[in-house]
């Protein structure tokens, strides 16, 4: 369902919980982001009125779960952290076509790997919180796990309706490999990606 080639270690989950204050705040920046794409996608290709109302809507929840993770973080005494900005997305972009169309198929099926990957780590989480004494994040992830999968087959929707199943499929191939080697390489730390 989720379309990843790699699963993320296990071990991942018990690493991010153990540096919480971290982990929320670059999942609040997660969030942040995630509304503030939706809304660039829709007024970048303001020829896709089919774009209109999904990522509208989209951007709200997304909004909405960004609010949801600052209260989180304000009920623990915490402050949002500065962004150090995020290896993954940076190498998923970097892979993107710039070229007129393709980039819009691009920055969907993008869209869509965060997504998955995002869907995948929250069950993580979602499992690993409770060991490790945070059945309040449990809650919250398990919520979110549903969110991000629903996103996740919002984009790939998206693609395949604006650009046929099988461009979509082969191109989305194509980003997977990129993905799967992103998730090989880079480090494990307290953060979504």
């Amino acid at each position: 369902m989720l379309r990843l080639l790699r699963k993320t270690d296990a071990g991942w989950a018990r690493q991010a919980l153990g540096d919480v204050p971290a982990l929320l705040s670059d999942h609040a920046r997660c969030e942040q982001k995630a509304a503030a794409t939706a809304l660039s996608l829709m007024t970048g290709f303001p020829e896709q009125r089919e774009l209109v109302q999904p990522l509208v809507r989209l951007a709200q929840e997304e909004t909405s779960h960004f609010f949801k993770v600052m209260g989180e973080l304000s009920r623990r005494g915490l402050c949002l952290r500065r962004d150090g900005g995020d290896a993954y997305v940076r190498g998923l972009l970097s892979a993107a076509s710039h070229a007129g169309q393709d980039r819009l198929r691009d920055r969907l099926l993008i869209s869509a790997l965060i997504e998955a990957r995002s869907c995948e780590r929250f069950g993580l989480l979602a499992e690993a919180a409770p060991v490790a004494g945070e059945t309040r994040l449990a809650g919250l992830y398990r919520t979110l796990f549903e969110a991000e999968a629903r996103h996740h087959a919002l984009f790939f929707d998206l693609a395949v309706r604006i650009f046929g199943d099988d461009s979509t499929r082969k191109r989305l191939a194509e980003l997977q490999e990129v993905e799967a080697e992103l998730c090989r390489v880079l480090p494990h730390r307290p953060a979504i990606h």
